[in-house]
């Protein structure tokens, strides 16, 4: 089909704008060149609707192509965003719009589509930073809870619960930092780590901590602290340390270029729930930064997590 205008042609080429126009009269399909790049598919396939929709996500196909069919009057306008399953295996977002032309000459409609990836992109780096503020809020205010409780239990006096919870606070706010810290540049002994992050939630419980000395490297301690804040706050929603006579063991031992870590508590009536929620995606990713190898199970009352921690590369 040819163009109105060239320059137009070229402007909208320029700026990555596919052009595509669909005829009711004869059912045909035209895609412009820059259209066609954005689709991955040959001019021969873009006159096929069935090898546009297998470009099109499955999960998006029909919603993008429904809409697209449910116009029927002049001027309607189509607006729909959609992922693309493309053979170049290119992580790819286009934003289709176009509008319902009748005509006597035959019913048309006349659209564009473009590149919306970065967008996209950047909207689901939101909603995972926004999801994680409101777990970290939510973790805040377990850990606050188990500081109250083990503070009541721990002190005789209001002055000395005021001086518990002080002292708690401190700690958290401590550990809190720990997690944001991204410019340290020495190395972190692990069991101050550990004590670090335990230290808010912590009260009369058993907690054992044996192992020789290990450095974390800086790079690898924020990721770590992660996961050692989100076990410590699972501990005080679910397992021991909400418990006055709770136990944990804690356990690490080198290897060449790394160091294996175990964790293991008593929780009589845990929550096979507690490992399905955000927290868990948070642990899961901060295990794959830090290439970690993790098994979690629950036997007898306990709760086993042993994690294969490499150390190298750092």
């Amino acid at each position: 089909m040819p163009l109105e205008d060239d320059r137009l042609k070229h402007a909208f080429g320029f700026a990555g704008i596919g052009r595509w126009e669909f005829s009711y009269k004869d059912r045909s399909l035209f895609l412009d060149s820059a259209c066609r790049d954005l689709f991955e598919v040959s001019e021969a396939e873009a006159s096929s609707q069935t090898a546009l929709m297998a470009r099109v996500a499955e999960e998006d196909r029909e919603r993008a192509f429904g809409a697209l069919d449910a116009l029927s009057k002049d001027g309607e306008v189509y607006d729909e965003t959609f992922r693309m399953n493309l053979p170049s295996g290119t992580e790819r977002w286009l934003r289709g719009v176009a509008r319902y032309r009748a005509s006597e000459d035959g019913d048309t409609i006349i659209g564009v589509s473009f590149d919306v990836t970065t967008e996209q992109k950047l909207l689901a780096d939101r909603e995972m930073h926004l999801a994680e503020i409101n777990h970290r809020i939510k973790n805040l205010f377990a850990l606050v809870s188990a500081m109250i409780s083990n503070a009541s239990r721990e002190s005789t006096d209001k002055a000395a619960m005021v001086d518990n919870l002080r002292g708690r606070v401190a700690a958290l706010d401590r550990a809190h930092s720990l997690m944001l810290k991204t410019d340290v540049n020495q190395p972190v002994p692990l069991r101050a780590l550990i004590d670090q992050i335990l230290a808010p939630a912590r009260g009369d419980q058993t907690i054992e901590m044996t192992g020789e000395e290990v450095l974390i490297p800086a790079k690898a301690a924020t990721s770590l602290v992660l996961i050692l804040h989100e076990w410590v706050t699972n501990s005080a929603k679910y397992g021991s340390l909400r418990e006055k006579d709770g136990a944990i063991r804690i356990h690490w031992e080198p290897y060449e270029n790394g160091v294996h870590l175990g964790w293991r508590e008593r929780v009589p009536d845990y929550d096979t729930e507690s490992s399905k929620g955000f927290g868990s995606s948070l642990i899961q990713a901060a295990a794959m930064q830090l290439r970690a190898e993790k098994v979690r199970r629950v036997e007898d009352g306990w709760l086993s997590i042993d994690m294969k921690l490499p150390l190298d590369g750092y």
